[in-house]
């Protein structure tokens, strides 16, 4: 993949996933917690479980966003499209359908297993 057209598409998957993000957090108040829930009539335990589960959500959108933000700065050093882990290119067809990949197949079906 070109590195202008790869800078181009995680910039724009950046900028969606911190939209994302932020509405996420508006939307939800997960940021605010179980004590404005609760003030709202939930009981503690349902309070409890939908902080947990919107905080779930939130954190994997801020992964999603370091993934990006890893993948930019992996460019801007001049070794994006090569593994993290065993230095070999990651194959063109990878890095099309998940611009932010740090890893080759292989090493990415590694790191699932642990």
């Amino acid at each position: 993949m070109e590195f202008v057209v790869a800078t181009i598409t995680l910039n724009s998957e950046r900028a969606r996933i911190a939209d994302d993000l932020e509405q996420f957090r508006a939307e939800t108040g997960c940021d605010r917690g179980s004590a404005d829930r609760l003030g709202a009539g939930s009981d503690d335990a349902v309070a409890t479980y939908e902080d947990e589960f919107d905080e779930g959500i939130a954190d994997d959108l801020q992964v999603s966003l370091d993934e990006v933000d890893a993948a930019l700065a992996r460019i801007a050093v001049g070794t994006y499209g090569v593994c993290t882990d065993c230095g070999e290119g990651i194959p063109e067809k990878r890095l099309t359908a998940l611009p932010a990949s740090a890893r080759c197949i292989e090493c990415q079906r590694k790191q699932e297993q642990r």
